[in-house]
């Protein structure tokens, strides 16, 4: 198990079949975080390292890890071995820290929260830490070289140090310049397909293990579900998606590492429904180093009481100031390339360019097609009783003096066949 640890290789011919308990034997061999920080200090105070850091298994075996989401908000299940005994120190209050909700102001008057929001920008408003990295105890790295990764991640996430961590080396001082950067999505983005935005909401996509939608823990829990399918096990750090999901044994590593590194078609399945979150916050730094004086860190450490020689101080013990670069950061906002409003106003743009149209002739258009035409149909239908009235009160009239009418037709042929100096109301004309 140490061998797979150090990435050395094994000799699977003489590994026994064994399933042991992987938190309980990391947590054993490797040095504890007391020991590890040696030396805390946030927001120009000095804490006491052990209530700050708790330990957590990774990727990279024991790490500890400070201003993580409390496990009861981290996790559906049950927290990892190493994260039961989380506790809080005095007069801090948990919360549910999402990126796309923050903290609820007013929620916890008179309560410091945890996850702690920072006090402020600069290197004195930030966390700096002394880390012992005890190099005359090591018996094997993970990489090429002695010393530490530092993995920023969001509260609510699971890290991934194996692949995101940068090194810290003994014997320097390093300077970690934070600059955030978010990622914010229109509400109204909700009711176009995630296939076209391209990112999730928190509540769209319910994982099994994680309580929060990130992409880091989707793609983790889909690597889980990728080794249960063709291994039968999950390695130690990964997520657990059922109850009596079994660890992957020593035998089986190279199960894990050909899932892991070799099946792209499989990892590309996993990124089409991982899809990155709608509200997200990462952290991009800037890193400078410089040796550490001997005088100079007596002076500016005051709290390490351990009397450490010039040699210790430059084989073991490195110093990493991270702190926030601006007081504010600028956001990036997701919302839809061409609304409503805009196709309106380049559609109008448009035919006022080339038609001289405007909207003025859509009301003139509406106006001369519709409202005209109903407006005329209406006055004619209340003419018509008016006009049966007259001829009604006429033909009364020309009816009471005893006038007959005749067609024109008829008029013109009479008139036609009339001699000459008759009148037409000579009594010899005939009835």
């Amino acid at each position: 198990m140490l061998q797979v640890l150090c990435r050395r290789r094994v000799d699977v011919q003489r590994v026994r079949e064994d399933r042991a308990n992987w938190e309980e034997f990391i947590m054993n061999i490797s040095q504890p975080c007391q020991s590890m920080v040696i030396g805390c200090r946030f927001g120009a105070d000095d804490y006491e390292c052990a209530r700050m850091f708790y330990p957590i298994v990774t990727d990279e075996g024991l790490c500890c890890v400070f201003n993580m989401l409390q496990p009861r908000f981290m996790y559906k299940r049950s927290a990892s071995f190493s994260q039961r005994n989380m506790t809080l120190p005095k007069d801090y209050q948990a919360v549910n820290w999402h990126a796309e909700l923050g903290y609820r102001r007013g929620q916890y008057p008179g309560s410091l929260l945890y996850p702690r929001p920072a006090q402020g920008t600069g290197e004195s408003l930030g966390l700096s830490l002394t880390l012992d990295v005890q190099a005359d105890a090591y018996y094997c790295s993970s990489s090429s070289s002695i010393g530490f990764k530092v993995a920023l991640h969001s509260p609510n996430e699971s890290p991934n140090v194996r692949e995101t961590g940068v090194l810290l080396a003994p014997g320097m001082e390093t300077k970690l310049r934070i600059d955030p950067a978010k990622i914010r999505t229109e509400n109204h983005l909700r009711r176009v397909h995630r296939k076209y935005r391209r990112c999730l909401f928190r509540n769209e996509l319910k994982l099994r293990w994680f309580a929060h939608y990130t992409q880091r823990n989707c793609a983790a829990e889909c690597l889980s579900k990728l080794l249960l399918l063709h291994c039968g096990c999950v390695f130690f750090y990964m997520p657990r998606l059922h109850r009596n999901d079994s660890i992957c044994s020593v035998g089986q590593r190279k199960c894990v590492e050909r899932i892991r590194l070799g099946t792209i078609e499989a990892m590309e399945s996993c990124l089409d429904e991982c899809l990155p979150s709608c509200f997200d916050l990462t952290f991009n730094t800037i890193t400078y180093s410089t040796k550490i004086s001997h005088d100079g860190f007596d002076v500016t450490n005051p709290n390490v009481s351990l009397n450490f020689t010039d040699a210790y101080v430059e084989r073991s013990i490195a110093v990493v100031n991270m702190y926030f670069k601006d007081q504010t950061y600028r956001a990036s906002k997701q919302t839809e390339f061409i609304g409503f409003s805009d196709f309106l106003s380049n559609v109008g743009g448009l035919m006022g360019l080339f038609l001289g149209f405007s909207f003025l002739s859509i009301a003139e258009c509406v106006y001369f097609a519709l409202i005209r035409p109903c407006r005329t149909c209406s006055e004619l239908r209340q003419q018509q009783p008016t006009t049966a009235a007259i001829h009604a009160r006429a033909k009364g009239v020309l009816g009471a003096g005893n006038i007959n009418y005749i067609s024109p037709s008829k008029w013109f042929q009479t008139e036609l066949a009339r001699p000459r100096g008759l009148n037409y109301n000579d009594n010899r004309h005939p009835a």
